[in-house]
């Protein structure tokens, strides 16, 4: 872009800090975006902003919250979530295979779109069993490069019990599980073997519980029913710290996978309380989801004056928010031959579903491969080449002076108050203060450009701010 934006840019860098408020409490502006980016991944329209912001209910965020919760967007981007930890990938490690990723995450958004408690849930996953096309819930078990009884026993310790080093032979409880080919391409049947011989030696887990596996019997289900009691305490808490973590950027114990007896939780009182409710609440997640954006933490304004650490955007969210500004979005296809190749237009990033399917700008950004089960796969800061591309991009640049919807704005606005306001409502999703309108009133005029040219360089400016890139 053109150096003469520098002076513009060198403002929006402090735009953050500018919003910060003497109350406790964070703006009514700043909740509305934090609510949109975390629950759903997406930026709120400029319509849903000034629907917002006019609405002056007491319950207006706790009634947002539900609407979040319960929409379309919420659930698609919480699906992306489990899908970074569950490993849904076509191609290797996970060798999934297009058929297979798409069957698998329609099982696992219906069970967010009905809400399916999180025991029930986990259930529905380690008892399955069948083809991986027409029992979907059975690609758990075809997503481990390594399909023995051990492997399976590891990762389900670490991702229901936060376990990274196993040490008891719970792993025997899975060793009925085999892998058979049909003729259909790609098609394998998870099944069990009923005829073989009970293991002579007693299972053990980590807590002293003792498990007899019984001949004929699937060997899983004690250790399941085990596992998913409400006296398993570990069960719930590992969930509620991970969603903890998924908003908020950091769990209560952190990793968020990593429940060694040297990592303590940070607030144990806060952890012991979440957890509570959420046993209370039957596994209720978006229970969980709503109690959680409603505490204090998530109300409050940003660190140091608050509680809320600002958290750089993820890879997929800035793509879509990109895509959402301009009207411009990227296109994506499948270099898997089988049976999609190419996603329909306007497909968001979070909602790809295949962490095979990538484009340049998520690689940049840190997009999670899936290759493994950690959390901290997915890398947020960000890198000099990050902020490069922002500022020195041609195919960014091209993207704002293409845009539909900064043509529109032009169009409809013809004062730089009005343009400034509108730019500022769909990129940082608030109105523009005066002083900022001041500030691009004197830039229009210092540099005598049209106000289309100056409209260009706002939305530049505003993508490259540290406002627009941070969750705060």
């Amino acid at each position: 872009m053109r150096l003469r934006t520098i002076l513009i840019f060198t403002v929006g860098l402090s735009l953050l800090t500018a919003q910060a408020t003497a109350s406790e409490r964070c703006s009514d502006e700043v909740f509305l975006r934090r609510a949109y980016l975390t629950v759903t991944g997406a930026l709120p329209s400029p319509q849903a902003c000034e629907k917002f912001l006019d609405n002056e209910s007491a319950n207006k965020r706790e009634r947002l919250i539900e609407r979040l919760i319960e929409s379309e967007l919420g659930m698609k981007y919480m699906l992306m979530h489990w899908g970074d930890i569950l490993r849904i990938k076509s191609e290797f490690p996970s060798n999934l295979w297009p058929n297979g990723v798409q069957a698998y995450n329609r099982w696992i958004y219906e069970q967010l779109l009905n809400n399916v408690p999180y025991d029930e849930m986990v259930r529905g996953l380690l008892l399955s069993e069948g083809s991986n096309f027409r029992e979907p819930a059975a690609n758990f078990y075809r997503g481990f490069q390594k399909r023995t009884p051990q492997n399976f026993y590891a990762n389900i310790n670490l991702l229901f019990l936060g376990n990274r080093d196993c040490k008891d032979n719970g792993h025997l409880c899975f060793s009925q599980i085999n892998f058979k080919s049909t003729k259909e391409w790609k098609e394998e049947i998870i099944y069990l073997d009923y005829h073989k011989s009970a293991p002579w030696q007693k299972i053990i887990l980590a807590d002293g519980t003792r498990l007899t596996p019984i001949y004929g019997e699937d060997w899983r289900e004690p250790y399941v029913k085990w596992l998913t009691s409400r006296e398993n305490r570990r069960f719930a808490e590992v969930m509620v710290n991970r969603m903890w973590y998924w908003v908020f950027g950091r769990g209560i114990v952190h990793e968020p996978d990593d429940w060694r007896k040297d990592n303590l939780p940070s607030d144990p009182q806060l952890l012991a309380e979440l957890t509570d409710y959420f046993i209370a609440h039957n596994f209720d997640l978006r229970a969980l989801m709503k109690k959680i954006l409603l505490t204090k933490q998530f109300n409050s304004k940003m660190a140091p004056d608050g509680d809320f650490v600002a958290q750089r955007l993820p890879a997929e969210v800035i793509v879509d928010a990109i895509g959402s500004i301009t009207g411009i979005w990227t296109t994506y296809s499948s270099r898997v031959p089988e049976p999609f190749t190419f996603y329909p237009p306007r497909t968001r990033s979070t909602q790809l579903g295949d962490a095979t399917v990538s484009s340049t700008e998520l690689e940049l950004f840190g997009k999670v491969s899936r290759d493994v089960s950690l959390e901290s796969q997915r890398n947020n800061t960000l890198t000099s080449r990050q902020l490069l591309y922002l500022m020195n991009s041609s195919a960014l640049e091209r993207r704002i002076r293409k845009s539909p919807n900064l043509q529109r704005i032009y169009q409809n606005n013809p004062t730089i108050e009005a343009i400034s306001n509108a730019i500022t409502l769909r990129v940082l999703s608030r109105r523009a203060t005066q002083k900022e309108i001041a500030m691009y009133k004197e830039y229009a005029e210092k540099s005598g450009l049209p106000l289309m040219e100056v409209a260009i360089d706002i939305v530049w400016m505003q993508i490259n701010s540290n406002e627009f890139l941070y969750n705060h």
